[in-house]
C-alpha cells in the first residue's frame, strides 16, 4: 500500500497548489511600502544552447540558482541529487567521485558517463577507466554560479558527448561591468569551516575580470574503530579557484576565458559492515567473527567503520582552461568557437570494505586498493574543440544551430590500481612496488593484482538542429547528429603470488603472471530528435517529442581478453509535456512531463573470477529494459510573503531481458554477480521521489533587510543498488529528510548577510549503496550524511 502522501503530492501538484525547486525563482520588492515582498521572476536557461525562458523550452528540467544552492547547503553533486526528483547520485567511491543517474540511466564501473556534466558548455574531464572518477562535478564547482540546470532525457543532438540519461549544466557567473564581490565564512558541526571570496573588477569598459576562491574543511562523520590511521572518514578538505576574463573586442565580437582548478584531500569513504552470510565460508569464518567482536565491544554503530590502512589516501587534483570566442556576424548569424584543455589526477589507497578479518590473530586483507607501482589512480588529460553556428531566417520563423565537435582524452602517464586480496601483508611495505611487498598467503588463494595502464578516447561529431514556426502557435524542431567514437587501452597486468608461511612470518613474492592487453573499441551512430510544440497562448506550451539516444562503447583494462571490450547502448525516448504559467492574485507555474524509454544493448556489469583466482568485472551488452514515468514541477505564490515549491517524479523501470555471452576459455564465471536481473528495476531508480519547499519572507520593515525562513521535505522511495540475486540487501530502504534555513540579507541596509541552516534535521539514518557481495559471505555499504548544521556570514561590497 502506498503511503498517503503519494496521492496527496500528486493531487496537490496537478492542482497547482504546490511547487518545486524551481521552474521559477523569486525576487524581493517593496509592494506595500511597509515590508518587502517576493515576486515570481522569469528563469533563463540554456537547455538548447541558447538563452530562453524556461517556460518556453520543451525539455523537462530542474533549475537551481546560487541562492537556492546556498540555502540548501548544497556543496557536492550528491547533495544536488537529493533535491532533484529522478536524479540519483552513485557515491560508491565517495563524494569527490560521484556520478549521476537520471530516470534510471546510471553509470557502471569502467563505462563512460550516462549523464553528461558540463561546466560553461564544456564537458567534464574524463576520468580513469580503472576506477570511477571524473566525468562529473568536482569539489568546489558549486560556488559563484548563475545556475545549475538538470536536463532529463537523451541530449545527444546538441551537447558534446552522447548520453542516454541527460545532462547537468553548471553555468558560472560571468564578469560584469561593476566593481563588486563578497567575502563569506561558515562554521558548523564536525568542525566545519568554509570560506569564500569573489571579486569582480572592470579593468576597462571592454575588459572585465572575476576572481573566486572556495575552501572547505570538515571532520568526517564515519568513526574509525580500528585505532589505525585517522580517527574518522568521509571528511572534507578542498580548495577551488576560478579566474574569468571577458574581453568585448567590438560590439559584435567577444572572448570569454575561464581558468579553474581544485585540490581535494581526505581520508576516503570505507564501506560500513551491514551483515554476514554464515552460509558462505568467508562469511562464517571471517566476517561473523568481525561482526561479533564489534557488537561485543559496542563498535557496531551506524557510522562505525574499520580501516587497517595506516595512511589512507583519497586525493583529487584538477585544472581546466576554457576559451569561448563569440562573433555575431549579422543579426541572423552567430559563430561560437570553444576550446578547452584540462587534466585530472587522483590517488586512492584504502580498505575498500572496511573489514577486520583475522587469521591466526593477524590482519587478513579481503580487498584493498592502492597505487599500482606508485602510479596515480587517474592521470588523464582532455582536449575539447567545438565550432558552433547559430542563425535565423525566413522572417525569424526559422532558427537553427549546427556544429562540429572533437574531443581527445589521453593518459598523462601510466595510472592504475593494485589490489591485495585474501592475503596477510605488512602494511608498511605495500605503498609502492609489489616486488617489495612482504606477505603471507595462508589460504593459498590470495594474490596481489597490479594493473597499470591507460585509456585514450577520441570522439568526433557533426550536428544540426532547426526550429520552424508554422504559425505563432505551432513549431517543429528537428535535430540530427552523427558521432564517431574510438577507445584504445593498454595495460601490463601483473599478478604477484606469495607463499603460505607459518603464522607470524612473511615472505616476498615467489611467482608472477604477466598479461599485456591492448583492447580497442570503435562505434558510430546517428542520433536525432523530433519535437512538435503547440502554444495556444503565451502562458501555455504543449509539446511532444521523440529522441534517439546513444552511449558509446569502451574498453575495460581490468578485464580478461575477450571480456575487455563492450559496445554502445541505445535508447528510444518518447515524451509529451506541458508548461503553464498563471497570473493574478496567486501567480503559479505548473510543468508536467510523461515519458517512455525503450532501452537496448544495455551495458551491464558482470562479476567473475579469472583463472588466476583474481576477481574482476566485465561490461557486456546484455540487457534490454523498459522505463516510463512522469514528472511534475510547480510553483505557487500564496501571498506576497509566502511561496511554495514542490516537485514529484514517478519512475517505473524493468529489465526485460539479460542474455550474457559465452565466456572464453581464459575466464571462469564462478558465482557471477550482476547489478540487475530480468524482471528487476534498474539500479538507482526509485519509483517515487518528491521535494517540497516553503519560503516565508518575514513581514519586517524593508529597512531591516530581508529575513526568510525556508523548510524543505525530501522523500526518496526504496531503490535497488544491485541485483536481488546478488544480495538480500540489494534494495535500499526509503528515507525522509527535513532541511531548514534562515537567512537575513542586507541587515539594516548594509552589505552584511547572515544565515543558519540544518540538513537532515531528524538525523535520519539511511544507506545509499551496497556492494552486492552477499553471495560471497558478507555485505558492506555506504551510508548517508547525518544531521549537519551551521551558520555563515557574508559581506557584499560594490553593487548589490
Amino acid at each position: 500500500m502506498k503511503p498517503w502522501y503519494y496521492t496527496t503530492l500528486l493531487y496537490a501538484s496537478t492542482a497547482a497548489l504546490s511547487a518545486g525547486l524551481a521552474p521559477n525563482t523569486f525576487a524581493q520588492g517593496d509592494s506595500s511600502g511597509r515590508a518587502n515582498a517576493m515576486t515570481l521572476e522569469e528563469v533563463i536557461v540554456t537547455a538548447r544552447r541558447r538563452e530562453e525562458f524556461i517556460q518556453d523550452v520543451p525539455v523537462s528540467l530542474t533549475v537551481f540558482n546560487q541562492k537556492q544552492l546556498d540555502a540548501a547547503n548544497i556543496t557536492n553533486p550528491g547533495e544536488l541529487a537529493t533535491y532533484t526528483p529522478n536524479l540519483s547520485a552513485n557515491a560508491r567511491f565517495g563524494g569527490d567521485n560521484t556520478t549521476f543517474a537520471i530516470r534510471g540511466f546510471s553509470q557502471e564501473l569502467r563505462t563512460t558517463a550516462s549523464v553528461g556534466v558540463y561546466f560553461a558548455e564544456v564537458v567534464a574531464l574524463r576520468g580513469a577507466n580503472s576506477q570511477q572518477s571524473g566525468d562529473g562535478a568536482t569539489p568546489g564547482d558549486l560556488f559563484d554560479l548563475e545556475n545549475v540546470q538538470v536536463l532529463k532525457g537523451p541530449t545527444g543532438t546538441l551537447f558534446g558527448r552522447n548520453t542516454t540519461g541527460g545532462a547537468v549544466l553548471l553555468t558560472p557567473k560571468r564578469p560584469t561591468d561593476e566593481f563588486e564581490g563578497y567575502v563569506e565564512g561558515s562554521v558548523g558541526n564536525y568542525d566545519m569551516l568554509r570560506g569564500q571570496a569573489v571579486l569582480n573588477v572592470p579593468i576597462t569598459d571592454s575588459f572585465k575580470m572575476r576572481f573566486g576562491i572556495d575552501h572547505s574543511e570538515r571532520d568526517g562523520y564515519l568513526d574509525n574503530i580500528s585505532g589505525i590511521g585517522p580517527d574518522n572518514f568521509a571528511d572534507q578538505d578542498y580548495t577551488a579557484y576560478r579566474v574569468s576574463a571577458l574581453w568585448e573586442i567590438t560590439d559584435s565580437l567577444e572572448n570569454y576565458t575561464i581558468v579553474r582548478g581544485s585540490e581535494s584531500s581526505n581520508n576516503g569513504y570505507p564501506a560500513s559492515l551491514i551483515d554476514c552470510n554464515p552460509e558462505q565460508p568467508l562469511g562464517l569464518i571471517f566476517c561473523q567473527a568481525d561482526l561479533d567482536n564489534r557488537r561485543a565491544t559496542g563498535n557496531d554503530g551506524f557510522y562505525d567503520v574499520y580501516s587497517f590502512v595506516p595512511n589512507p589516501v583519497n586525493e583529487q587534483d584538477m585544472w581546466q582552461a576554457i576559451n569561448t570566442t563569440t562573433w555575431e556576424i549579422t543579426d541572423d548569424l552567430l559563430v561560437k568557437n570553444i576550446l578547452a584543455f584540462g587534466a585530472l589526477e587522483t590517488k586512492q589507497r584504502s580498505s575498500i570494505y572496511g573489514s577486520d578479518w583475522r587469521f591466526g590473530g593477524e590482519q587478513f586483507i579481503f580487498q584493498q586498493v592502492g597505487l599500482a607501482n606508485n602510479f596515480p589512480t587517474t592521470d588523464q588529460e582532455t582536449f575539447v574543440w567545438e565550432l558552433q553556428l547559430q542563425g535565423s531566417g525566413l522572417d525569424d520563423t526559422l532558427t537553427w544551430q549546427a556544429g562540429l565537435y572533437y574531443e581527445d582524452s589521453e593518459p598523462g602517464g601510466d595510472y592504475g590500481a593494485q589490489s591485495p586480496a585474501l592475503i596477510i601483508c605488512d602494511q608498511s611495505t605495500i605503498t609502492g612496488d609489489p616486488e617489495n611487498f612482504q606477505c603471507n598467503n595462508p589460504l593459498g588463494a590470495g594474490a596481489v593484482q597490479s594493473v597499470p595502464g591507460g585509456v585514450e578516447y577520441t570522439n568526433m561529431a557533426i550536428y544540426g538542429q532547426a526550429t520552424y514556426e508554422f504559425t505563432d502557435t505551432l513549431a517543429l524542431t528537428v535535430g540530427l547528429r552523427y558521432t564517431d567514437d574510438e577507445t584504445k587501452g593498454y595495460t601490463n597486468e601483473t599478478i604477484y603470488y606469495f607463499p603460505s608461511v607459518p603464522p607470524g612470518q612473511l615472505s616476498g613474492y615467489v611467482d608472477t603472471l604477466v598479461e599485456t592487453r591492448t583492447p580497442e573499441s570503435s562505434s558510430d551512430e546517428p542520433t536525432w530528435m523530433i519535437d512538435l510544440d503547440y502554444k495556444p497562448t503565451d502562458d501555455l506550451l504543449v509539446y511532444g517529442k521523440y529522441s534517439k539516444g546513444y552511449r558509446q562503447g569502451s574498453v575495460n583494462i581490468g578485464g580478461s581478453s575477450g571480456l575487455d571490450v563492450h559496445g554502445p547502448e541505445t535508447v528510444d525516448t518518447f515524451e509529451i509535456g506541458s508548461k503553464s504559467s498563471f497570473y493574478g492574485a496567486m501567480p503559479a507555474t505548473l510543468n508536467v512531463a510523461v515519458f517512455y524509454n525503450d532501452f537496448q544493448d544495455q551495458q551491464v556489469q558482470y562479476g567473475y573470477f579469472k583463472p588466476t583466482g583474481v576477481g574482476t568485472t566485465a561490461i557486456v551488452n546484455a540487457g534490454s529494459s523498459t522505463i516510463y514515468g512522469a514528472e511534475i514541477e510547480a510553483t505557487l505564490q500564496l501571498t506576497e510573503n509566502l511561496i511554495l515549491n514542490a516537485s514529484y517524479a514517478y519512475l517505473d523501470s524493468e529489465v526485460d531481458e539479460l542474455i550474457f555471452p559465452d565466456f572464453p576459455p581464459n575466464a571462469v564465471a564462478t558465482e557471477p554477480t550482476t547489478t540487475t536481473a530480468e524482471g528487476e528495476p534498474l539500479s538507482f531508480a526509485p519509483e517515487h521521489t518528491a521535494v517540497i519547499t516553503g519560503v516565508w519572507l518575514l513581514p519586517f520593515d524593508a529597512e531591516w533587510g530581508d529575513m526568510k525562513l525556508s523548510a524543505t521535505y525530501v522523500y526518496t522511495d526504496e531503490q535497488q543498488a544491485v541485483s536481488e540475486e546478488s544480495s538480500i540487501y540489494a534494495t535500499l530502504d526509503s528515507y525522509d529528510l527535513w532541511n531548514f534555513n534562515y537567512s537575513w540579507e542586507g541587515i539594516f541596509g548594509t552589505g552584511v548577510d547572515l544565515a543558519a541552516f540544518v540538513t537532515n534535521a531528524t538525523d535520519e539514518e539511511y544507506v545509499t549503496y551496497v556492494t552486492g557481495n552477499w553471495n560471497s559471505g558478507f555485505e558492506f555499504g555506504q551510508v548517508g550524511m547525518p544531521r549537519m548544521y551551521g551558520a555563515r556570514i557574508r559581506y557584499n561590497f560594490g553593487v548589490n
